[in-house]
């Protein structure tokens, strides 16, 4: 349990997003829009493997903990790629001039 959930759950959600953050300013928002996609879905295998695994743990409280922390990152995973999308977008477009 503890190698899903803190080697590539922890660990390599982390370095994927951080990478995700440096390509903000360097890709197409479509090639953007596919490594978010593919971080979620990174996530949402990362969600069920934690899940499958949280009863293989000599405290069953620990597993209950890793389940809810993990349903927690996948939820703000899902918003914050939502988000970062939708900046990336506005980044790309020019703004709009203030009228004032």
């Amino acid at each position: 349990m503890w190698v899903v959930f803190w080697l590539y759950g922890v660990v390599l959600s982390n370095v994927l997003f951080g990478l995700i953050l440096v390509a903000f300013n360097k890709v197409a928002p479509s090639l953007f829009g596919l490594m978010l996609l593919g971080f979620v879905a990174y996530t949402a295998c990362m969600l069920n493997a934690v899940w499958r695994n949280a009863d293989n743990v000599s405290d069953p409280l620990y597993g209950q903990i890793a389940r809810f922390l993990t349903v927690a990152w996948s939820i703000n995973a899902v918003l914050v790629s939502g988000f970062l999308f939708l900046g990336h977008l506005n980044a790309v477009a020019l703004p709009l001039p203030l009228p004032f």
